[in-house]
């Protein structure tokens, strides 16, 4: 029998200390607990993100809570799995999106939201002594396949589920290009290998350069089902 009495005690301690761990530990170390995109990311974040999706009052609260300025969309069909679905056109995070905004998912608006607060600004100060004042971008939204393919499954993109980095400009005039700087062994260079890899901790899916041929120019990001960095 005591085999039986330590392993009861075992279990017994570890149920308590989990319980202690989700009632008093702080909340964005509570995998419980709503997403706060100001505070700094822990090794739950990448779970909330996840746990966004699905839940649209939980993303878009969390979206409130920080500030982003956005404009919802109606959820609609727009042709053969396509369209939209808990999704709003991003006007403002830590950088303006244009007059009309760009059209994303609210868990992608988040997950970029969280990349751009504590890892492309930080990166940018650290590496380049300068803020990102604005992101260039492929678009979000397109109708297609993967890789604009005639056949084959939807691309993320058919969903506003993704959304393809050009590059930056910063705040001092200066420009970053994933085509002409990926390579380089400069701060740019740095700069980008560096946010990418975070980026793989934010999104789902972070794909560059060093994926194929296709991605030269950009970064692609996405929320969808499955994870690739690289």
């Amino acid at each position: 029998m005591r085999p039986l009495v330590v392993l009861l005690s075992l279990a017994l301690l570890i149920a308590a200390g989990g319980y202690a761990f989700l009632h008093y530990a702080p909340d964005r170390y509570n995998p419980l607990a709503p997403l706060s995109i100001a505070e700094p990311p822990t090794f739950v974040t990448e779970w909330k993100l996840r746990a966004l999706k699905g839940n649209p009052a939980a993303c878009f609260a969390a979206l409130d809570a920080a500030g982003i300025g956005y404009r919802l969309i109606p959820d609609r069909e727009t042709g053969e799995s396509c369209g939209f679905a808990d999704a709003a056109r991003l006007q403002r995070s830590t950088v303006p999106w244009g007059t009309t905004g760009v059209a994303m998912t609210c868990p992608m608006i988040a997950a970029l939201a969280v990349w751009e607060r504590h890892d492309l600004q930080p990166a940018a100060v650290s590496l380049l002594g300068s803020r990102v004042a604005r992101v260039t971008h492929y678009g979000s939204y397109a109708c297609r396949n993967v890789n604009n393919a005639t056949s084959g499954r939807r691309s993320q993109h058919a969903r506003a589920n993704a959304l393809d980095v050009a590059g930056f400009v910063l705040a001092d005039g200066r420009e970053v290009s994933v085509l002409r700087d990926w390579d380089g062994g400069d701060a740019e260079g740095r700069f980008l290998k560096q946010v990418h890899e975070a980026a793989c901790g934010r999104f789902a899916s972070a794909l560059g350069p060093d994926y194929n041929a296709a991605h030269a120019s950009h970064f692609h990001l996405e929320m969808g089902l499955f994870g690739i960095c690289r």
